[in-house]
C-alpha cells in the first residue's frame, strides 16, 4: 500500500473514532486506580451523631443534585425540589444507626443493601401520626452524619438511598421492651438495591455541608 493511502487511512479512521467516541461501549469493570491506604492519623471510629435527616426520594431534586466528575461516591450537592424540606429524627447516644452490604448479582453488576435503623423515643400522638406515614409505602433517603469525619472532616456525611430510596421494613413497639419506644428500619428493596455504597455528601467543605443538614436541605418555594 502507498504511503499516502496509509496515512488517508489512518486518517479516516481517526475520523470515525473522534465522531463516534460518545458510543462506544463503556468500560464497567472498574478496576482500581490507587493505592487503599490507612491514615493513621484518622483511625476508624464507630458510631453516627445523634440527629438524622429524612427526606421523601420524590422531593429530592436528581437535575441539580450534583455527583463529582471523578468519584462517582461523591456527592457535592444534594438539591430538593422547591419548597420541600427533609425531617429530623432526633436521637440519644447511638439510637440510630446505619449499615451497607453487597448484594452478589449472577448476571448483572453487583448492588449494595442500604439500611438505616431509628428509634421514636416517644410514642406520642404526634409523632405516632408521622411514623404510620413511613408505612404508607414512600421511598426515603436518609442523611447522616458519622462519628469518624476523615482529614478535614471531608467524609462526615453519608447519604442512604439515593438512587433507589429506602423502604420501611419494620416497626415494633412493646412496653415491655426498649422503654416503649418504637423501633423501626428501612432498607434497600430486595432487587432494586442501590448501585454504589452510601454516598459520600460534602457540598463545599465541611461547615457548608452541616449548614444545609442544620437547615434540613430546605429549598425555598419559587
Amino acid at each position: 500500500m502507498p504511503l499516502c493511502d496509509f496515512v488517508t487511512m489512518l486518517l479516516i479512521i481517526r475520523q470515525y473514532f473522534s465522531q463516534n467516541k460518545n458510543n462506544m461501549p463503556v468500560d464497567c469493570t472498574g478496576n482500581l486506580t490507587s493505592d487503599i491506604l490507612f491514615d493513621c492519623s484518622n483511625a476508624p471510629v464507630g458510631g453516627i451523631e445523634q440527629n438524622v435527616i429524612l427526606i421523601a426520594k420524590d422531593d429530592i431534586d436528581v437535575v441539580n443534585t450534583t455527583t463529582d466528575a471523578t468519584n462517582r461516591v461523591l456527592v457535592t450537592n444534594l438539591q430538593l425540589k422547591p419548597g420541600k424540606t427533609g425531617y429530623m429524627l432526633s436521637g440519644v447516644k447511638q439510637s440510630n444507626g446505619k449499615a451497607w452490604e453487597l448484594v452478589k448479582k449472577e448476571n448483572a453488576p453487583d448492588k449494595f443493601k442500604h439500611t438505616f435503623s431509628g428509634v421514636i423515643f416517644n410514642p406520642s400522638a404526634a409523632n405516632k401520626q408521622q411514623a404510620d406515614g413511613l408505612a404508607k409505602g414512600a421511598k426515603y433517603v436518609a442523611v447522616v452524619e458519622q462519628v469518624w469525619k476523615g482529614g478535614d472532616s471531608k467524609d462526615a456525611f453519608e447519604i442512604l438511598g439515593l438512587t433507589s430510596g429506602l423502604e420501611l421494613t419494620t416497626m415494633t413497639n412493646s412496653s415491655k421492651e426498649n422503654d416503649n419506644m418504637i423501633m423501626f428500619e428501612m432498607a434497600s428493596t430486595d432487587g432494586f438495591e442501590e448501585t454504589t455504597m452510601p454516598r459520600t455528601l460534602l457540598d463545599v467543605d465541611y461547615a457548608a455541608t452541616k449548614t444545609a443538614f442544620g437547615n434540613k436541605f430546605l429549598q425555598a418555594a419559587v
